[in-house]
């Protein structure tokens, strides 16, 4: 029952998150993928920052048993410090941009740590969690 409660709870934290989020465009590729920021929607404890980000699917994705969804808001967690990253949860939708239908959410946090890559989208990530100019 609480794993239930845990994945109601964000769902709508996550559904509400979007709808109110200013997304800026901060990677794009080949296959018509975006990736989406809310600059201004960062959570900040010591080193450790989180932010929200939005990817548009450049196709319709599809897990098995699953409805097709076209974006995921995922939430992850940076260590300014350290220039680590931690995936918390996601959540996907049958819409573009966070909207429409909840298809599956994903609320299993990883373990560990993992490090950032220099230039990658994760690291554009990392420096607008953290305040990297």
């Amino acid at each position: 029952m609480k794993k239930l409660r845990q994945s109601i709870v964000l769902a709508l934290v996550l559904g509400c998150a979007s709808a109110l989020a200013e997304w800026t465009e901060i990677d794009r590729f080949e296959d018509g993928t975006r990736i989406y920021a809310d600059r201004g929607n960062t959570q900040r404890n010591g080193d450790i920052s989180q932010v929200l980000h939005l990817v548009r699917w450049g196709e319709a994705q599809a897990d098995p048993g699953q409805a097709p969804y076209l974006s995921t808001l995922v939430r992850t967690a940076y260590d300014c410090a350290n220039k680590h990253e931690k995936y918390l949860a996601s959540t996907s939708f049958a819409g573009p941009m966070g909207d429409g239908e909840r298809i599956v959410a994903d609320e299993d946090a990883a373990p560990n740590w993992a490090s950032i890559s220099e230039g990658s989208m994760e690291e554009k990530l990392w420096k607008i969690a953290c305040g990297v100019d």
